[in-house]
């Protein structure tokens, strides 16, 4: 009889361990739920300045949060040093478990990462969220973008700037700055927000910059006067366009231009009149003078020459009304 109750009684201790140990269990898996929660993924790699959880039945020594040093190493009662950076959690919970073995007999070991604080990327710029996020189990372009809330008044780019201790970036455009310390590459906006191809899917790398480039406002250089097609030239891709180029999409001068006293008006950012310069248009035409850059803001106009006009005006004279006409209209200037 006194046998059967030390038996029952053992049992019912190894059941009630059992059931702690769930409920232990069970009360961490619940808590890996919502964002900066534990997690508790075997392939997450550790580093340092991270945070771990250790849950070690029958050992509350170690069962608490502990911080890797920024030297990779997490300094445990009865464990000793580990070199945890670079473990996975699986690995780590084998190593704990191992460890433990001197003390406990069959010892279950779990871990759950609570800060990851050891593979940050920086993502700027044109974004709903700018800020630093953890790569974690790692992560591409494309999911960093959609952490950071996705792009805002965005442009056309991204850019990524890698340092070269961590490696190329493997994309075609990539170069290196002067020194050779960092990387960068721009990319097609749209083709990573697209989720797939070579781009979306580029790895990042711990202490990769990433910068989303801001959408440009309209910029436009003007032209007015005696032109063919008077109005405006827009700056869509480069900073400047030759006053030459602006003439052309102005379908060039009118016969009553007075080419030799155009006029350029240089504006600022808030279109207050800076300087006017006055310029032979046809000196440049003819390649005698040096054409000319105009940026955002400025304003071309081509005076009318008062003399073409005033024969133009005779010569039509003359062919509806006469060459009396003509005369009339030339004495008159």
């Amino acid at each position: 009889m006194k046998n059967l109750l030390v038996y029952l009684a053992a049992g019912a201790f190894l059941a009630a361990g059992a059931f702690v140990a769930a409920g232990v269990l069970a009360i961490a898996a619940d808590t890996s739920s919502g964002p900066g929660a534990q997690t508790h993924r075997p392939e997450a790699v550790i580093g340092p300045d991270d945070s771990v959880s250790i849950l070690a039945l029958n050992c509350d020594e170690i069962s608490k949060t502990w911080r890797i040093s920024s030297a990779g190493e997490l300094n445990l009662p009865m464990v000793g040093a580990v070199r945890a950076a670079g473990l996975t959690v699986q690995q780590l919970e084998d190593t704990l478990a191992d460890r433990l073995k001197k003390f406990v007999i069959e010892p279950q070991v779990t871990v759950f990462v609570t800060e990851f604080r050891s593979q940050p990327v920086t993502v700027a710029g044109a974004v709903e969220k700018p800020g630093v996020y953890q790569l974690e189990t790692g992560k591409t372009l494309f999911e960093v973008l959609v952490m950071a809330g996705g792009p805002k008044n965005a442009g056309l780019t991204v850019n990524l700037k890698r340092s070269t201790q961590r490696g190329e970036i493997p994309m075609p455009g990539a170069v290196l700055d002067k020194n050779g310390v960092y990387a960068s590459v721009d990319l097609d906006l749209k083709e990573v927000l697209e989720g797939r191809g070579n781009k979306a899917s580029l790895p990042l790398k711990p202490d990769d910059l990433v910068t989303v480039s801001a959408t440009r406002p309209a910029r436009f250089v003007h032209i007015a006067g005696e032109v063919n097609k008077p109005g405006s030239v827009e700056l869509v891709t480069q900073d400047v366009v030759s006053l030459m180029k602006v003439l052309a999409v102005a379908g060039g001068l009118t016969k009553d231009a007075k080419a030799s006293s155009t006029m350029i008006m240089h504006n600022n950012a808030n279109g207050v009149l800076t300087s006017t310069v006055f310029v032979n248009l046809g000196k440049i035409e003819q390649g005698k003078a040096r054409d000319l850059e105009l940026t955002d803001g400025d304003v071309v106009v081509v005076p009318t020459s008062g003399v073409k006009s005033t024969l133009h005006q005779a010569s039509g004279a003359a062919m509806s009304s006469g060459i009396y006409a003509a005369i009339n209209i030339l004495a008159r200037y």
